[in-house]
């Protein structure tokens, strides 16, 4: 079933994507990226991954929902074009980005990761919105450091690195924004 027949028939919990169908047909279906996230996230086994201290747990979820709060960035990379994307943009590195940004790079400080020697959810989270961001401004954390070896640290983790090299890439952004394979 297709994203506007699933809508029509009131399949989708908001009405809006993403989802995750859980168990197969008749499965139980769960909206919202965080939750979404949070989900696969406790599948995992790595230790830490998703944190099983109930402080750290919060702190992911804080770190991962200031993520979200920069959720302008995805329209502005993948759909919006011309007048459009040039006042989204300027709005976003204006208005939203720095804040945000400031306020992550103080609660990373000096660790490895979000929180702390082992890579949790919420740094991919975080990771996918600056990694946007880069796409259209590829010097925009020239002047955090801090940053610039975390997005490192993260893009050397194996999993991470392996599907870098394969996923699509975003192109035409700003103008006719689209993905195509990797050559």
């Amino acid at each position: 079933m297709g994203f506007g027949e699933a809508k029509k028939k009131g399949k989708l919990p908001f009405g809006q994507l993403p989802i995750l169908q859980i168990g197969g047909a008749g499965g139980c279906m769960v909206a919202q990226s965080g939750s979404i996230d949070r989900y696969l996230a406790a599948l995992v086994k790595t230790p830490g991954f998703f944190p099983q201290d109930l402080a750290e747990q919060a702190y992911c979820d804080m770190i991962q929902e200031a993520a979200q709060d920069m959720w302008k960035i995805q329209p502005i990379v993948n759909m919006f074009s011309d007048e459009k994307f040039q006042q989204e943009k300027e709005d976003f590195f204006k208005n939203t980005l720095p804040s945000t940004l400031q306020a992550l790079t103080k609660l990373l400080s000096t660790h490895q990761f979000f929180n702390g020697s082992k890579v949790a959810y919420c740094d991919f989270a975080v990771y996918h919105h600056f990694d946007l961001c880069r796409l259209v401004e590829p010097t925009v954390f020239a002047d955090f450091p801090t940053i610039k070896k975390w997005m490192s640290r993260v893009e050397e983790l194996p999993g991470v690195s392996n599907y870098l090299a394969r996923r699509p890439e975003c192109v035409g952004i700003g103008v006719n924004p689209k993905q195509q394979p990797r050559a």
